[in-house]
């Protein structure tokens, strides 16, 4: 597994109107077994924005821009947009550059539209500069995904990169899968510290030596309600390992705040939960409509906060005010990543 190269994936667009997508491209590129990078993963640096920007690109195999309606937040040194500059910046490092251009412009709601006139205009020469050199365009979030999927394989294969498994390296494919064992070794003790610390300012703290923690090879038992093919309503229990799990709800939170839904509302990757399992009762189920019973998310969320993988996250909604929700912790991206390539 070790022997592989990886390669790291550096994500550039603007964020908030291109959310969805972002999300698509990069769970294309988790399902390869590659490595999304994007600006927003990175904590707060000493760096001045733009060299960050050049630091991680330069340690980035592949670059993929995607342009939507908006031009985004600019550069007072440049005049260019952070998104712009990222793509001439890889430009002149050579580095495999994949465009994705949204398709209708007149489709994109309202809001996610540039209004400020010189925005436009500097928008219209971005999206006219990528579209000089091989890209591609799409018209919404899935077709971007299969689109980058196609597109990152056939660039791999024609024009591979050093990757993270460098041919360079001395050390052998044992010496490598030993380090990687330490790293999540280590990185599994911090989370339980952090987590044990938080407990105990919290007052919340359980000293009982039969609390376990699950381990990513537990099994979780998902409860689905149905009408069966004698319009029955039937309830199945269907087992998958946290790690299934994992590998179905964490692309969602992956650089992103996943928010806690009102009451009778549902967290969006819940669709994907019943999807896997629509396959599974398919036999028996006389009707499309499947549900799940909601009190075992947020149990199954509990848990994987436990292990160290999720954490409560705080940031600003559209309209400026504050939202809590459930997120990746850095443990929990690299060990999702790692789980992915399995």
């Amino acid at each position: 597994m070790f022997g592989d190269v990886r390669y790291q994936v550096f994500i550039s667009s603007t964020y908030e109107d291109l959310r969805e997508e972002r999300q698509q491209v990069t769970q294309a590129i988790l399902e390869l077994g590659h490595m999304p990078v994007g600006m927003e993963l990175f904590p707060a640096s000493d760096l001045r924005q733009a060299d960050l920007i050049r630091k991680v690109i330069d340690e980035s195999d592949y670059y993929v821009v995607l342009v939507g309606g908006r031009y985004g937040s600019i550069d007072e040194s440049t005049g260019s947009s952070f998104t712009e500059m990222e793509y001439d910046y890889a430009l002149t490092r050579n580095i495999p550059l994949l465009g994705f251009v949204r398709d209708e412009i007149g489709a994109i709601p309202g809001k996610y539209l540039e209004t400020d006139p010189a925005k436009k205009e500097k928008l219209e020469a971005f999206r006219a500069k990528v579209l000089k050199r091989t890209c591609r365009k799409f018209s919404d979030p899935l077709e971007l995904g299969l689109h980058v999927l196609k597109s990152l394989v056939s660039e791999i294969r024609l024009a591979p990169q050093i990757g993270w498994v460098r041919a360079d390296q001395a050390k052998s494919i044992a010496d490598i899968s030993r380090e990687q064992e330490l790293r999540e070794l280590s990185e599994r003790q911090k989370a339980e510290i952090t987590r044990l610390k938080k407990q105990l300012r919290d007052g919340s703290l359980v000293l009982d030596d039969e609390v376990k923690t699950p381990s990513g090879k537990d099994k979780f038992a998902i409860s689905l309600t149905y009408n069966d093919r004698e319009k029955q309503l039937t309830r199945s229990d269907i087992e998958y390992t946290y790690d299934d799990l994992l590998k179905i709800i964490g692309p969602s939170m992956f650089g992103y705040i996943q928010r806690r839904p009102g009451r009778g509302g549902a967290y969006s990757f819940e669709g994907n939960i019943i999807d896997a399992a629509r396959m599974k009762i398919y036999e028996d189920a006389g009707s499309i409509q499947i549900n799940l019973l909601s009190h075992q998310i947020d149990i199954l969320l509990l848990h994987l906060k436990q292990m160290g993988i999720l954490e409560f996250a705080e940031t600003k909604d559209e309209d400026g005010g504050y939202f809590r929700g459930m997120t990746l912790t850095e443990y929990g991206e690299r060990y999702l990543t790692t789980i992915s390539l399995i």
